[in-house]
């Protein structure tokens, strides 16, 4: 460990003092603005035309004097001009250009600042020092952009622009948050790949290294206790595409494509609980979502499989770690699957296996619905009792429907490795994926299938990396990131 020098001590000191001078002015502002804002607010109750309106009008007028404080700040600081504070690029110091003012969203509606603007006299590229301070992205305050794309990831842009103008008086339009929700996805995917990969470090707003990271940024390899159990899942779902996203693949029904599909998953933890079975560890889960591949490449790796093994050390574990590998028995699931944790017990969804019983029950029985429910029940009883000879036998048997019947033998037959339920049960292990089946209602169904939606990738991931960031809990630690990255 470096020792720390007297400077360092001095450094951290004044800091300190800065710290402590900003939360005076920042009280001492706070006090200001409630006196006027009491005067304001008497003389509009007084006012009765004005009465019924008087919270909304003081927030104008709040909002108003912050945007004219933000702008008159920015005025009569002169910090960033001049030659003495170009900053360097390509062959030495940037050539001072003159200040300008500058259109910037902000959390308190659109201002005008005053900035100073450099350009490299040999590559012609230009920067403003102040905006990179500020954090200033795509003409927007990091407080805009988080209030853009939070809403833009909840609902569609339109209705996140007008929600944005009701709830917080700023009217960003729909094209600006469909930007800055896809600017801020983007971000988010390339941030927790790197941090993951231990190039940058996590800190939380205390200080102090948050939960999944260590002090250099890796991922802490967490003992498990006794009795836990990571666990696994993994599903798809259609995100309702342009044409020019499906040209060329085929649909289900052997037509054009209409959709293209989202992998999503679920990485979390089973404990043993207080009536001795097993439950979901509390926060313990992370959802990941995006539209790309599930196809290994020369190495048995994919796009989905590297999502899943990083989400996975986010959690602190390895592949070995993993305890239960869910999903619904398809091919890219098994091989994903067998390819990375050969030593988990990799079960088929007992409501998917289910599926196939009811299919098989229906195509028997026809238009009697109640005896078709009395006969996929009794099957699925036997299916979880683990009695999978007597479940075969009875959809071997002679009758209407063999074509549903023959698939379901077949299916069973192929994954009766995987469906052991029985022995899943008294282990306490999970044998539904309801989380992952959750996660794609939650994650994708809610934003991306509403009427009339049609998707391109590159517009449908960054909403999806969002959502999950939230979902996940680590957006917050994504914006002190930027936060401390910019100071």
């Amino acid at each position: 460990m470096a020792k720390r020098t007297v400077g360092d001590w001095d450094g951290e000191g004044k800091r300190e003092a800065g710290a402590a001078e900003l939360d005076e002015a920042l009280s001492a502002l706070s006090k200001s603005m409630a006196a006027l804002a009491k005067e304001l607010a008497a003389r509009l109750m007084e006012s009765g035309s004005s009465a019924p309106r008087v919270d909304g009008l003081v927030r104008e007028a709040v909002l108003e004097a912050g945007r004219r404080g933000l702008e008159e700040a920015a005025e009569g600081d002169r910090s960033d001009c001049g030659a003495a504070n170009a900053p360097r690029c390509c062959r030495g110091r940037m050539r001072y250009a003159g200040r300008e003012r500058s259109a910037t969203e902000t959390a308190l509606g659109r201002v005008r600042l005053a900035m100073g603007r450099y350009v490299c006299p040999s590559c012609g590229k230009s920067a403003r020092p102040r905006a990179s301070r500020l954090d200033v992205e795509g003409s927007m305050t990091p407080t805009a952009r988080r209030m853009a794309s939070e809403l833009g990831s909840a609902c569609c842009h339109g209705e996140a622009d007008r929600l944005l103008n009701v709830v917080a008086g700023v009217n960003f339009g729909a094209k600006r948050v469909e930007r800055t929700t896809r600017l801020v996805g983007d971000d988010l995917e390339r941030w927790r790949t790197e941090w993951l990969s231990g190039s940058i470090t996590v800190v939380g707003g205390d200080g102090e290294a948050s939960n999944d990271a260590s002090f250099d940024g890796a991922p802490v390899r967490r003992p498990l206790k006794e009795g836990r159990i990571p666990c696994v899942g993994l599903d798809g779902t259609g995100v309702p595409a342009l044409p020019s996203e499906t040209a060329g693949r085929k649909g289900k029904d052997g037509g054009r494509a209409t959709t293209r599909e989202a992998k999503v998953g679920a990485v979390w933890v089973v404990e043993p609980d207080s009536e001795g079975g097993m439950r979901p560890a509390p926060g313990s889960t992370r959802y990941f979502a995006a539209v790309e591949s599930a196809e290994d490449d020369a190495k048995g790796d994919s796009p989905v499989a590297r999502r899943l093994l990083r989400e996975l050390a986010a959690l602190g574990f390895a592949p070995e770690d993993v305890g239960v590998a869910l999903g619904d028995g398809a091919d890219w699931l098994r091989r994903l699957y067998g390819t990375w944790f050969p030593n988990a017990a990799r079960i088929v969804d007992f409501f998917h296996a289910a599926e196939y019983l009811w299919a098989a029950a229906r195509s028997r029985h026809g238009d009697d619905a109640k005896a078709a429910k009395r006969w996929a029940e009794k099957l699925c009883r036997l299916l979880e009792a683990g009695r999978m000879d007597d479940v075969l036998a009875a959809l071997r048997r002679p009758g209407a429907g063999a074509g549903e019947r023959a698939k379901a033998v077949r299916c069973l037959s192929e994954r009766r490795g995987q469906m052991r339920y029985a022995e899943y049960r008294s282990l306490g292990l999970p044998i539904g994926s309801g989380r992952v089946e959750a996660a794609c209602k939650t994650v994708v169904g809610r934003r991306m299938k509403c009427t009339g939606m049609r998707w391109t990738v590159a517009g449908a991931n960054p909403v999806l990396w969002v959502r999950c960031a939230r979902l996940g809990g680590w957006f917050d630690d994504y914006w002190e990131h930027r936060h401390r990255q910019a100071a």
